[in-house]
């Protein structure tokens, strides 16, 4: 099933920034496994990712191990992994949700929701904390559009795609 809508920030805050006013620390994130077929189109999406993520100040991540595929904003941090492996959750029956021109699987969890970008030539996971009041998708759905073209089909409305197409069936 696919959902397309807009994600906004919490509009009753009008402070939705990192609490702090002096620099975040860093933060320890595991990296996503070496894959050398990741490592163009991860730099083509990292180049074009915004220094401020809307109010969200960046952070200094130690990924491990040590990866510059990783990035973070904000606090709590909105964590972005490019590169990525398939989500085991990405099924046939999957919901996915189109934000802006970029399809992502949801997979929420304990404390965060993990959003993964499934129609482009990697992987692109970014985690976003529930208490995080600002929804990053369309800053960073422009950025992964902007350089990776779609490679694969979300069947919309009544259109069906041939099988070989589909983004479910890509690996």
């Amino acid at each position: 099933m696919i959902v397309a809508f807009a994600l906004g920030r919490d509009a009753d805050d009008p402070h939705p920034a990192a609490k702090s006013s002096g620099p975040l620390p860093p933060i320890t994130v595991s990296a996503p496994p070496v894959n050398a077929t990741a490592d163009a189109p991860c730099a083509q999406v990292l180049s074009a990712l915004p220094i401020q993520l809307g109010q969200l100040a960046p952070r200094v991540v130690h990924a491990q191990p040590d990866s510059p595929n990783v990035v973070a904003w904000g606090d709590p941090a909105v964590v972005l992994r490019c590169g990525v492996g398939r989500p085991a959750d990405f099924v046939p029956t999957s919901d996915v949700y189109n934000v802006g021109t970029v399809y992502w699987l949801a997979v929420k969890q304990k404390s965060a929701t993990v959003w993964t970008a499934v129609d482009r030539s990697v992987y692109v996971e970014v985690t976003v904390p529930q208490k995080q009041a600002f929804q990053p998708l369309p800053l960073l759905g422009q950025a992964i559009a902007k350089k990776l073209k779609p490679i694969c089909a979300v069947p919309e409305d009544n259109s069906n795609p041939p099988q070989d197409q589909l983004c479910v069936n890509r690996k």
